[in-house]
């Protein structure tokens, strides 16, 4: 039988049948043989991405030769690909900072539409990149959970001895990372949080640890995304649930006094998005915390600033995990840009119908869409994305911290 064909069928066992489907076969033996992918991409690198490096430009250049070395190229040429997966910074030398961490097989790029606009505000923003991701996916079976928050903490150590004011922000993964690092420290002026994946909308999440092993690919889809990884290795999903204990560990012993201003998408297909936002605000006491809601009035949590969605003038069914990071001018991500994904949750008729469709025929919306017979594609661009900064430079504005 095919690895892709394996991959197919253990996709679908997943969402269908969650892992319990998994184990059972598992149990049955149907699983060997069908884990070998002995392409290079997915295959783990024989040395690690730098961490401990400073100062940050050495991190960068060593970051960067490690990329040149080992990035294989899925979309543009190799040194367009490894620029975009190399951690960046702008606004040097303000007395103010934000730290900014990418999520689950995702890269430093994710940051670049909003660090714009912050730098221009005046602050100093900088970006990481988490061993396992910017190279290929294969790398990702040598992810944990402890170098992924090893990465961050060494970072913000840098970083706070360059700035009288530091924010921590995260997407998704590197939200949780963040919120770990923050309880951890008592110079942190506030969290920014994206998408945070706090609580995962799957409970079946928490036995990844156990199947890496097993099933080291679950996810495997053809490579054509060069900021962030189409598939994901069970290594992977286990360093991810790695950084969800930890941080419900901080929930489960700490109020933490210090603001947030969080993202939060009703449609996320990713994270139980009514369940973070009681955590937040359980666990995070400050009287100028703030949380915009990309969904539906009638679900916004209690005193959230709501963004409604659906917008049908503009064909978007609902916001997705990511979109909020990017604005409709994206390169990459924009209607008109160079990537689209059309793994959507939905039948092979009309993801195929996707790739072929002009702009103006396809509906947006999160993973798992159901688009009644239309051509719904990923949402990858925010609608409210000017706005979304507008909010966020009131709260830095109202923490005390801006100009």
């Amino acid at each position: 039988m095919s690895v892709m064909v394996c991959q197919r069928v253990v996709k679908a066992v997943l969402n269908v049948c969650g892992w319990v489907g998994l184990a059972v076969l598992v149990g049955i033996g149907w699983l060997t043989g069908c884990q070998s992918l002995r392409s290079p991409p997915f295959n783990a690198d024989s040395t690690v991405l730098p961490t401990d490096v400073s100062p940050f430009s050495a991190y960068q250049s060593a970051i960067k030769s490690w990329l040149m070395a080992h990035r294989h190229p899925v979309k543009f040429d190799l040194h367009t690909e490894a620029e975009l997966n190399t951690p960046f910074e702008c606004g040097e030398g303000s007395s103010k900072g934000i730290l900014l961490v990418h999520g689950l097989g995702d890269s430093p790029y994710f940051f670049t539409d909003i660090s714009k606009p912050l730098c221009d505000r005046g602050y100093w923003v900088r970006t990481l990149l988490l061993p396992g991701h910017g190279s290929q996916p294969g790398d990702m079976l040598n992810a944990t959970y402890q170098l992924w928050q090893h990465t961050v903490d060494v970072q913000v150590d840098a970083f706070a001895q360059n700035v009288d004011t530091l924010y921590l922000g995260g997407f998704s993964t590197g939200a949780n990372l963040v919120t770990v690092t923050a309880s951890k420290r008592n110079d942190v002026a506030g969290l920014l949080l994206f998408s945070p994946a706090m609580l995962p909308r799957f409970f079946v999440t928490r036995f990844a640890p156990w199947f890496t092993g097993i099933t080291p690919w679950p996810n495997v889809e053809p490579e054509d995304n060069p900021a962030r990884y189409n598939s994901i290795a069970m290594q992977g999903f286990a360093a991810y649930q790695g950084s969800v204990n930890a941080v419900q560990k901080v929930f489960a012993t700490h109020i933490l006094q210090l603001p947030y201003f969080a993202v939060l998408a009703e449609g996320d297909s990713v994270v139980d998005v009514k369940g973070v936002a009681l955590q937040l605000a359980e666990h995070v006491d400050h009287p100028q915390n703030m949380l915009v809601w990309m969904g539906s009035p009638q679900n916004a949590p209690l005193s959230a600033y709501v963004q409604p969605f659906p917008l049908e003038q503009q064909r978007i069914l609902a916001a997705s995990h990511m979109s909020m990071l990017f604005s409709s001018h994206n390169a990459l991500y924009g209607p008109n840009g160079s990537v689209r994904i059309c793994d959507n949750g939905q039948p092979a008729d009309i993801e195929k119908q996707c790739h072929d469709a002009l702009p103006d025929a396809l509906w947006y919306g999160p993973w798992g869409q159901e688009g009644d017979g239309r051509i719904v594609t990923r949402l990858t661009f925010n609608p409210y994305f000017d706005d979304m900064m507008m909010q966020l430079h009131a709260f830095l504005k109202h923490t005390g911290q801006a100009d």
